[in-house]
C-alpha cells in the first residue's frame, strides 16, 4: 500500500514545462533582434543603388521636423559640435554619418553639415537605404 501512495504522487505535468520553453524562446527570440530596433528617431533615407559600406563611425539622425539625434539621443546643435570636437581630437580619421529624412528640404542637410565641418569633421557621409 506504501508503493501505491508513491506512484500515485509523482506525476510529470508536461504542459507547464511545454509553457516555460515557450516564454523562454520568445524571451531569446525578442533579444536576438532587439540590437536592430532602432525606432528612436523616424527617418525615411534615400535609396541608393551604388552606395558603400562605411566602416563604423558616428551617425547623426535628422528628422522631417528638424530635430537631431547623437547615439540615440536628442541633442542641440552646439552640444553636438562641442562633443564632435573632443572626438575628431582623440580621432582625427573618424566619420560621421549624416541620415537625413529624404523629404527634409536641401538647405537643411547642408547647414547640418557645415555645422558638423565647423565642428572639425572631414570625413562625412549620407546614409541611404537599399532600393
Amino acid at each position: 500500500m506504501r508503493n501505491r501512495r508513491r506512484r500515485e504522487g509523482i506525476r510529470f505535468e508536461l504542459i507547464p514545462m511545454i509553457d516555460v520553453f515557450m516564454i523562454i524562446t520568445l524571451f531569446l527570440a525578442v533579444m536576438a533582434f532587439l540590437p536592430q530596433i532602432t525606432d528612436s528617431l523616424k527617418a525615411e533615407l534615400p535609396a541608393s543603388t551604388t552606395a558603400d559600406q562605411t566602416p563604423p563611425s558616428v551617425v547623426v539622425q535628422m528628422s522631417l521636423d528638424g530635430r537631431l539625434h547623437f547615439q540615440d539621443q536628442p541633442i542641440e546643435v552646439a552640444t553636438l559640435q562641442e562633443r564632435l570636437r573632443v572626438m575628431v581630437q582623440e580621432k582625427p580619421e573618424m566619420a560621421v554619418i549624416v541620415a537625413a529624412d529624404k523629404s527634409l528640404a536641401y538647405s537643411k542637410v547642408v547647414t547640418l553639415i557645415d555645422q558638423l565641418k565647423d565642428s572639425g569633421v572631414r570625413r562625412l557621409a549620407l546614409a541611404t537605404a537599399k532600393p
